[in-house]
Order: structure tokens, then C-alpha cells, then sequence
């Protein structure tokens, strides 16, 4: 792996920077939202947020520019609403973190075309769609999380770590646990709550229905064995004679 630029460095560190800033005024003075909702969005958003930093370090995917810029200006919305003047130190924090995720300085760091390795699209947006599932949740339900919300939030977060190390059984959790579990929810904690997780069933339920997410995620099983044959003309005398064949590949009578 190439050394990280300085750009690149500064960026992950900004936004690291506003989550943890945006944690510690959330556990402070978590108004208007309840306790249950500021502690779900602020833990959901952690992983968003390492996802991200992890997304322009590491994969240097084009996706995690986006996804930094919905973490910054995510933050920047939340520290205009909370009740506190601290809210201001968010904003500055996730302005400067969104001035340098969409500036041109992660211009020659990204890759600009996919890797040849690397997962589909399809696959990322999978992922993608089950990490900001709990944040989602959390803004859903400003009044409070109910315990079904924090359950399948919890289970979106398991689900994506098993579709990203490729876990068997992983893609039929993805197909079919997941959207009956997000139906489930939706029916327990009721609307608006519901949208968001309605949205998570159908979205990663569709992207791994999808033949390149199927191939990308599921184990590689060898089939079964074929034999192939071979010419009597084209085999050695001594292989022929073994067999107990003439030349013709004939066996001879016992």
C-alpha cells in the first residue's frame, strides 16, 4: 500500500474530529432529541463515520467522498438543532470536514475507476444501506427508540459485517431475514419510525438478489469431478498395458 498523503490524513481526521465532538455534545445535551435517540445516533453514526475513514485510507473508494459528505453536513444539521451553544463548536468542525471532503483535495488520492478485485457496486451499496440503517432509525424517532428499533439496528450492523467477510449464510440473511425483520419492525414501532427500516429491507434485499453480488459473496464451491478420456491412440503403451488394453483400449479377456 501507498504512504497516505497528508490530504487524506486531514480529511479522516476532521471527521473523526466532529463525531467525536458531536458524541460528547449529544451525551451532554442530547435536547430536543430523547437520551434513547442522541445514544443510538451517536453510536450509529461512530461506525459511520470509521466506515468512511476506513472507506479513504484504506479502499480509497470514490463512495466514501459521499459518504463524508453526508457525515459532515449530517453534523452540521444536528449541532444548528441540538440546545446548546456548543452546538456551534459541531458546526465549525463539520464545515471544515465538509469543505475538505468535496474540495479537490482527495482528487488524485480516490480511485477513479474501480478495482478489478474490488466488489460491485451493488454490493457496496448492500453495505452501505445496513451501516447508516441505525442512524436512520435514530433521526426517525426524535421522541424516543423503542427496543424493536434498536434490535434491528443492532442486527443491521451484524449483517453488514457478515456480508462484508463473506460469512456463509450471510446472503440469505441479506435476501430474506433481513426485509422480514424490517417488516417486523415497521409493523412494532409504527410510522414514521417504520420508513427507514422498510427502506433498509428493500434496498439490501434488491442489491443481493443481484447475480454479481451472488458471486462476490458466495463461497466458491468446485464441481464435481469429470473424467476425461482419452484416445487408446494417445496413450502410452505402458499406461495401455497396466489397464490390462490392447492398442485399441480394448481390455483383454481375464
Amino acid at each position: 500500500m501507498p504512504p497516505v498523503p497528508a490530504a487524506p490524513l486531514a480529511v479522516a481526521l476532521l471527521l473523526a474530529a466532529t463525531t467525536v465532538t458531536g458524541a460528547v455534545v449529544m451525551a451532554l445535551a442530547p435536547e430536543p432529541m430523547a437520551e434513547s435517540t442522541a445514544t443510538l445516533f451517536t453510536a450509529g453514526f461512530a461506525v459511520v463515520t470509521l466506515v468512511t475513514v476506513a472507506g479513504i485510507l484504506l479502499a480509497r473508494g470514490r463512495w466514501a467522498r459521499h459518504l463524508a459528505t453526508v457525515v459532515a453536513g449530517t453534523w452540521i444539521v444536528v449541532g444548528a438543532v441540538v440546545d446548546t451553544s456548543a452546538g456551534f463548536a459541531v458546526i465549525g468542525i463539520a464545515a471544515a470536514a465538509l469543505a475538505a471532503a468535496t474540495g479537490p483535495w482527495l482528487g488524485r488520492w480516490l480511485r477513479h475507476l474501480p478495482r478489478a478485485d474490488g466488489a460491485p457496486a451493488a454490493a457496496v451499496i448492500a453495505l452501505l444501506a445496513l451501516v447508516l440503517t441505525p442512524p436512520a432509525m435514530a433521526l426517525a424517532a426524535p421522541g424516543g427508540v423503542a427496543a424493536p428499533a434498536w434490535g434491528f439496528a443492532a442486527w443491521s450492523v451484524v449483517l453488514a459485517l457478515a456480508l462484508a467477510r463473506m460469512v456463509p449464510g450471510s446472503l440469505t440473511g441479506g435476501r430474506l431475514v433481513h426485509p422480514a425483520a424490517a417488516i417486523a419492525t415497521a409493523v412494532a414501532v409504527g410510522l414514521p419510525a417504520a420508513v427507514p427500516a422498510l427502506a433498509s429491507g428493500v434496498l439490501v434485499a434488491a442489491m443481493c438478489w443481484r447475480r454479481d453480488v451472488t458471486v462476490a459473496v458466495a463461497p466458491i464451491v468446485p464441481g464435481p469431478n469429470r473424467v476425461l478420456r482419452l484416445l487408446p491412440e494417445l496413450a502410452p503403451p505402458e499406461v495401455l498395458e497396466a489397464a490390462g488394453a490392447d492398442p485399441s483400449g480394448r481390455r483383454h479377456p481375464q
